[in-house]
């Protein structure tokens, strides 16, 4: 009789531990249609939607939240915000390649500048020079423009003489002038564009020296 009583409490345990862990499972906590929370060990579709709660069925402690499934406005406004950030991450990659590139063409300069001039001195030299030519075109045209200028002056004399005799000015003659004139033109032209050069080379024989000695300080500490 103790065997029987026994044999049927051991055969029934497994059917009593599987009954209890089914009890015992996870449980569902949401609002129900009329907005009053609700457990269930199932979950319904529209509740799945506006989120939830997993429960644990036997302590009740709360294992997960589930938020509600995103509106159209907010996957709208996660897409929107997915693309600004993947155009700040190109523009920064971008701004990051163009900050390399520069930082290698500078070496490259740098190179090319304590090479072409090993000392402060060479480096003034080569800039009198530069200034020092274009100073002298300058010189030369200013001295040209005067014969140009009387050149012109007397063609147009001739050309009002002509015409004053009820003549009119002939193919040849308005060709000087307009040579004369356009020679004038040219030169004014040249003078202006060397005053400009030498603005601009001044301007980058000192950014050069500057640098130059940056450099030459730097290779004196090392």
């Amino acid at each position: 009789m103790i065997r029987k009583i026994l044999f049927r409490s051991i055969f029934c345990l497994p059917l009593v531990l599987l009954s209890v862990s089914v009890i015992a499972g996870n449980l569902y906590r949401f609002e129900n249609e009329d907005g009053v929370k609700t457990l269930s060990r199932s979950l319904p579709p529209e509740a799945a939607q506006q989120g939830y709660d997993i429960l644990d069925g036997n302590t009740m402690r709360l294992i997960e939240r589930v938020p509600p499934a995103p509106t159209e406005a907010e996957i709208a406004e996660m897409k929107a915000r997915e693309a600004e950030e993947k155009e700040r991450q190109r523009q920064q990659a971008e701004a990051e390649k163009q900050a390399q590139m520069q930082r290698e063409k500078q070496r490259r300069y740098d190179r090319t500048l304590l090479t072409t001039y090993p000392t402060e001195a060479d480096l003034m030299a080569a800039r009198d020079k530069d200034i020092n030519y274009r100073q002298e075109q300058i010189r030369l045209l200013n001295d040209k423009l005067p014969k140009l200028q009387q050149r012109l002056e007397h063609v147009q004399q001739q050309a009002a003489k002509k015409e004053l005799s009820g003549g009119q000015i002939t193919k040849n003659m308005q060709k000087r002038l307009d040579a004369a004139q356009q020679e004038i033109t040219v030169s004014r032209d040249a003078i202006a564009q060397y005053r400009a050069e030498i603005e601009e080379l001044s301007e980058q024989y000192r950014q050069d020296l500057e640098r130059l000695r940056q450099l030459r300080g730097s290779s004196a500490q090392r």
